[in-house]
């Protein structure tokens, strides 16, 4: 065995401490990088679960599936609607096949990179059951794409009101093209204030427009000058809440006038105001009380010629002339006839004939069948054979 110096091993003993450093620099560096992957995967458990926690708070049934269409995760939510089939093939668990579905969203989603949606519909317990599946692709930081996440949204309630509302829209639409009355339904606010957004067959046939011709006109363009004139006021109150009724004209296609009743109200759709009018051709019913207020007007008149008869009437005591309200005095015949619808025939009383005529008297005294007979052929009632021999 060599013999060291005492300067060899001081040199040995200081590389011994040199290495010794070292390997505490070493093992402290080990201990920091050790803490900052533990702390690291920490952070990444957290984040974990916190990803998984948003996932699972979502409503949406989620999973997650390879490239190969292996299940990778599944929400609780994804769980319940169709089981655990973590690790399995999505089309053998979930429809049962040998090869991926025809109308994949997540093969779809592979092919081009972009997210695609698509709506399903199959019979549960329950009924229908309706939903929606949206996928896309998952990409890594060089931006392949490794996987694919989808969501499987039950939509069945948001079905079942759209057909709701797809039947009260037909129902809507039965009524208010079957309605009598003209309906339109008018802007009422914005740029396009006074447009007819829709109109009724009713509204058409009563102007002679087609209701595409309808809605393509302002409100004005139907409204003849005297109810554009007061169009601008009844809107105002309109807008403000009040639901009137009023009387207005119309113009026809054809430039004839017409009258219309009027009932109108806001219709708020959409945080957007219209005006709901329904429009009625009072045309009959105008003419019906024009013709009523001229009977009347005639009958007033027929009246006054009447009351003009009544009270008193003076008669002269000599000749029997009556004197009028501007002091003319007439006959009794021709007053009478011009006061009323009367008119007069002449005859001779009995008491005048036998003053006047005795003899005459005492004939048809003694034959009344002649003088019944003589009245008939006055009237020409029968032919008049002449006065009989002996009379």
């Amino acid at each position: 065995m060599k013999t060291r110096t005492k300067e060899e091993l001081l040199a040995e003993i200081k590389e011994l401490r040199t290495a010794a450093a070292a390997f505490e620099h070493v093992k402290a560096e080990h201990a920091l990088l050790k803490e900052k992957l533990q702390e690291a995967l920490e952070l990444a458990r957290n984040e974990r679960d916190k990803a998984d926690a948003v996932i699972q708070a979502i409503g949406d049934s989620i999973s997650i599936q390879d490239r190969d269409f292996r299940v990778l995760y599944q929400n609780n939510n994804h769980k319940t609607l169709v089981g655990d089939h973590t690790g399995e093939f999505c089309y053998m668990a979930y429809a049962d096949g040998d090869t991926v579905c025809p109308d994949c969203a997540v093969q779809k989603a592979f092919a081009d990179g972009r997210t695609h949606r698509h709506e399903k519909s199959r019979s549960t317990d329950r009924g229908v059951l309706h939903v929606e599946i949206i996928a896309s692709p998952l990409r890594d930081q060089a931006g392949r794409i490794f996987a694919g996440i989808e969501a499987i949204r039950d939509i069945t309630e948001r079905v079942q009101m759209e057909k709701a509302l797809e039947e009260s829209e037909k129902r809507y639409r039965m009524l208010f093209e079957s309605a009598v009355d003209a309906i339109f339904i008018i802007d009422a606010e914005g740029d396009q204030a006074g447009r007819i957004i829709a109109a009724n067959r009713a509204a058409a046939d009563m102007h002679g427009y087609t209701a595409s011709q309808l809605q393509a006109m302002q409100i004005s363009e139907i409204d003849s000058p005297e109810s554009a004139a007061e169009a601008p006021a009844l809107i105002r109150r309109i807008l403000e809440g009040e639901w009137l009724k009023t009387e207005l004209t119309h113009i026809r296609k054809d430039g004839s006038v017409f009258p219309v009743e009027v009932s109108a109200g806001l219709l708020e759709l959409g945080g957007h105001k219209y005006i709901l009018a329904v429009d009625r051709d009072i045309s009959v019913r105008k003419r019906a009380e024009k013709e009523r207020e001229d009977l009347i007007r005639e009958l007033q008149q027929a009246l006054d010629r009447i009351n003009t008869l009544k009270g008193l009437l003076p008669i002269c005591a000599w000749c029997k002339k009556v004197r009028d309200d501007k002091g003319y005095w007439s006959r009794v015949e021709d007053y009478i006839e011009q006061h009323s619808n009367a008119a007069f025939t002449h005859g001779i009383c009995p008491e005048c004939l036998k003053k006047n005529d005795p003899e005459v008297y005492e004939i048809l005294l003694k034959n009344p069948e002649f003088h019944e007979d003589l009245t008939k052929r006055k009237a020409g009632l029968i032919p008049d054979p002449g006065i009989p021999e002996g009379l």
